[in-house]
């Protein structure tokens, strides 16, 4: 085996350099994971744009939608995981400590002592803990799950944008069968939104965007979407208003990235409604009316990624083949071409919707 592994590190403000690194001894409670295919996220993008940001300081292998294959592995972690070499795994991007109270009741995204598969260049270990790499450490307390190897691993590194949307929209949206979603923002996150409602059962499925999202909004309706509308073009109010009879939304996902989404939500639920946002962005606008959560008795709750739980659900979902998933990764580079992945990602070139990171010219299966 080679004695190095390729990697994609984020050094500064918009600047990725390939690097080679020792590959890690493991023991008997690690594993080293030879990279398949690696996501491109928001929170990658993120630190691209700005030099790093509160999960990745600078130096770091980014990448965290992670699928490959284990090479080497510890008797113990075989035994924890349920993986043994040669099997194909998604790896989770959280790293928690396991034991603080929040692990124990199993809010492990919320660990008072979390780390993420990406961590800043410290020692030889540290050096491969992201997805944009040819080899992968993977640290005891790492989440893993075992996927199939008759679904190309292109398809696989979906599983965040599916497991959260599965989560968001059923878990903590509380969606039942014959609601109304509306979900803001037909990006993967809305898109995985979009299987959620529909494997919920939901009645009405709206996704709204913006004109220059026309090709995301026809996927959405490939993957269910009833309506579609544009929110620099149309009253959503007034067009929502019209295909609910009135009634509005029984649940809305705030999937998009502008502060004016959680306003618009307001507005589009309906009585006793649930708004579900998952924006990062700290300037929320001033015109938040609280009146209307209190007038239509709204709840509105924040999500952070998903619960372990979701991913075996999300897996099962890709591996059905129920939607035309491979329509959804729009862009594949190689992991030299990692900093054009993520500057692609970043900046919405070329139409991208979803961008992935893979190894060995891997091929995407029909």
């Amino acid at each position: 085996m080679t004695q190095t592994s390729k990697a994609a590190v984020l050094t500064a403000k918009e600047t990725i350099e390939i690097m080679e690194f020792p590959i890690p001894e493991t023991g008997d409670n690690d594993a080293l994971l030879h990279v398949e295919a690696c996501g491109v996220c928001g929170f990658d993008s993120e630190a691209y744009l700005y030099g790093g940001n509160g999960v990745f300081n600078l130096p770091c292998v980014i990448g965290h939608e992670i699928v490959g294959r284990i090479k080497n592995i510890g008797s113990v972690a075989s035994k924890r995981w349920g993986v043994k070499e040669g099997d194909r795994v998604v790896v989770e991007e959280y790293i928690p400590c396991g034991s603080c109270n929040n692990c124990l009741t199993g809010n492990y995204r919320q660990c008072f002592d979390l780390r993420y598969g990406a961590m800043k260049i410290d020692n030889e270990k540290t050096a491969l803990w992201g997805g944009f790499a040819e080899y992968m450490y993977l640290h005891p307390n790492a989440i893993v799950h075992k996927a199939s190897s008759d679904v190309s691993p292109e398809l696989l590194q979906l599983y965040i944008p599916i497991s959260n949307g599965l989560h968001w929209v059923q878990e903590v949206g509380n969606t039942k069968v014959g609601d109304t979603v509306v979900i803001q923002g037909p990006g993967p996150m809305g898109l995985g939104a979009v299987i959620g409602a529909k494997e919920a059962g939901a009645g009405t499925i709206i996704v709204t965007g913006m004109s220059k999202d026309e090709h995301r909004l026809k996927l959405a309706k490939e993957f269910g979407a009833d309506h579609t509308f544009y929110a620099d073009t149309q009253d959503l109010v007034k067009e929502i208003a019209a295909v609910t009879n009135g009634k509005m939304a029984d649940t809305v996902i705030n999937a998009a990235t502008a502060p004016q989404q959680i306003v618009t939500s307001l507005d589009l639920a309906g009585l006793r409604a649930t708004i579900i946002h998952s924006g990062t962005d700290e300037n929320l606008s001033n015109n938040l009316m609280s009146s209307k959560i209190t007038w239509k008795l709204l709840t509105i709750k924040g999500v952070l990624g998903r619960p372990t739980r979701a991913v075996g659900v999300a897996l099962r979902v890709i591996e059905s083949r129920k939607y035309p998933l491979e329509k959804m990764v729009t862009h594949s580079f190689s992991v030299e071409e990692a900093a054009e992945a993520v500057r692609t990602h970043a900046y919405g070139l070329d139409q991208c919707i979803h961008v992935a990171v893979v190894n060995e010219n891997i091929k995407m299966e029909g």
